[in-house]
């Protein structure tokens, strides 16, 4: 929390529910992950990812003017309905111009919009905060669905551990979630 809050990030906190479809859009609404009895209708499915929720945080926070975001998350997601299927990850989103260096207008020229490696810097961060050594993991190009394929990696500890995956946000899955893009993002696996 501190690495990420001191990268300008701040810390949101999120449903654990979500739409099936956008719980679809991030690899689950599978019928084990539906609540029998929901909160509401609009919140019927446990959460797979982070992710949903910080883009929808992101996008009410452009509906109300701050178009630069920077939000993070540190809680529980669901693969499935059993205990080991349970897991913790940090997540976090950035939208608009907010970078590490500062958002909005620099009086050096006008201010860049937020790239992958964005992501992937808030990424190594959170590995050296730690205790990895961001530079001795594998950087593969198999991100998954909800990642652009062309703007998105993951890190791994050898071929089988998963560490985090990074990069822009596809735009179909910022259209199943309501959202306006681009935004970057990224999942880190505390459990990995």
């Amino acid at each position: 929390r501190r690495a990420l809050a001191a990268r300008g990030m701040v810390e949101a906190v999120t449903w654990s529910f979500l739409p099936r479809d956008q719980a679809r859009a991030f690899g689950g609404g599978t019928d084990a992950l539906e609540l029998q009895n929901p909160i509401s209708a609009d919140l019927s499915s446990m959460r797979p990812s982070l992710l949903p929720g910080l883009l929808t945080a992101v996008e009410r926070n452009r509906n109300r003017g701050l178009a630069d975001a920077a939000l993070f998350e540190l809680g529980q997601a669901y693969r499935g309905d059993s205990e080991n299927e349970q897991f913790v990850a940090v997540s976090g989103v950035r939208a608009g111009t907010a970078r590490v260096a500062g958002m909005g207008r620099h009086w050096d020229g006008k201010a860049e919009p937020v790239t992958e490696f964005d992501a992937k810097a808030d990424v190594a961060a959170v590995l050296t905060a730690l205790g990895l050594d961001a530079g001795k993991v594998q950087i593969t190009r198999d991100a998954p669905a909800w990642f652009h394929p062309g703007r998105s990696a993951t890190y791994r500890l050898g071929p089988k551990v998963v560490l985090a995956h990074f990069g822009e946000v596809h735009p179909d899955t910022l259209r199943a979630v309501d959202a306006a893009g681009p935004v970057v993002a990224f999942e880190l696996f505390l459990d990995a």
